[in-house]
């Protein structure tokens, strides 16, 4: 019952990265690849319906998170407590940079407010990146599955690490390349035009980037964390994981050269969910990995009863149910492509 709410809670929080990943990359490539106010309509006209929806997986994730592993929800509250307050204040302004640009024709506010949308979502899928890389590598818990790390200590990684290392740092350019990369990819599906064709050169390089970054990742991972290597070796099959990952990687580049686009778009889709799970799995049971290898805290010591994971499974399922029904019927809802020439009559 606990592996089946690991692959639950990991499904959960894959999905939030694939959903409010491509919005936070246009977040930020909206800035870079839009001249006029006319092509920043027509980017945002393309994720308006979905953003805020979006979010709601990070919420959801959350309540998985407390239902199946409080103790593991608990010692990341408290001991990522400085960077989970600066992804709340994030996602506000992310949030207000959206809504706030069109209530006023002024040059000035409308650039204020897509420099603050800019900021917010490129510092965001760096922090998503850096945290994932956080919990990859370990963190000082002691005895009692409490810990806390500094902003940053000396870059290395040590017996006392920091929030900020190489590793995390690379685990957050890694994010950030990967998500533009995803959201250029939406971009290329869902509009025409100018902004069609500087998203496809935009994607071109983000790919080189993506593919450079997985590698040298993957690497890292494989080396900075021992339990990693164990599962590598004990289980080959995990293998399987990541060699899936790099061939839906190559294949977001092969879609788009038949001019499949939203093909392209789900086979990153699967390239972020297989590199999800593929990290899951290196780190399974450990659901958090402590730097001394006594202390980790698994999907086993977090839980509560097999029977009260039972139990809250009749509740989860409805929910979801529910929320896929939902998403099904407001993508399937969306216009095939935003014209750009719709935008300006707009």
């Amino acid at each position: 019952m606990e592996t089946l709410w690991l692959i639950l809670l990991v499904f959960m929080i894959a999905t939030y990265v694939v959903l409010d990943g491509f919005d936070l990359g246009i977040g930020v490539l909206h800035l870079i690849l839009a001249k006029n106010r006319s092509e920043q309509k027509q980017i945002m006209q393309s994720i308006a319906p979905l953003w805020d929806g979006n979010e709601v997986w990070l919420i959801a994730a959350g309540g998985t998170m407390m239902m199946a592993f409080p103790g593991f929800m608990s010692a990341m509250f408290s001991g990522f407590y400085l960077p989970l307050t600066m992804v709340v204040w994030l996602l506000i302004f992310r949030a207000i940079s959206i809504e706030l640009p069109h209530l006023l024709e002024d040059s000035l506010w409308i650039h204020f407010w897509n420099m603050m949308l800019f900021v917010s979502s490129g510092l965001l899928v760096i922090i998503l990146g850096a945290a994932m890389a956080n919990v990859f590598r370990g963190v000082p818990l002691n005895a009692e599955g409490d810990f806390f790390e500094p902003l940053w200590t000396n870059f290395r990684i040590g017996k006392q690490t920091g929030i900020l290392d190489w590793f995390t740092i690379l685990g957050g350019i890694t994010s950030a390349v990967i998500l533009l990369h995803h959201g250029a990819l939406w971009l290329i599906a869902k509009t025409d035009g100018a902004i069609h064709q500087r998203a496809q050169t935009s994607a071109n390089w983000l790919w080189g980037g993506s593919v450079l970054l997985t590698l040298i990742m993957f690497t890292a991972c494989y080396l900075v964390q021992p339990h990693a290597r164990a599962s590598f070796s004990d289980h080959p099959w995990i293998w399987i994981l990541p060699i899936l990952a790099f061939l839906a990687l190559g294949g977001t580049l092969l879609l788009r050269r038949l001019n499949r686009p939203m093909f392209a778009f789900l086979s990153s889709v699967g390239f972020i969910y297989l590199f999800i799970f593929g990290g899951t799995a290196a780190l399974y049971p450990n659901l958090l990995p402590g730097l001394n290898p006594e202390h980790h805290l698994t999907i086993y010591n977090t839980s509560p009863s097999p029977e009260k994971l039972a139990v809250t499974l009749w509740w989860w399922i409805p929910g979801i149910t529910l929320v896929g029904v939902y998403f099904t019927i407001l993508f399937r809802s969306l216009p095939k492509v935003i014209s750009a020439a719709a935008t300006d009559d707009h």
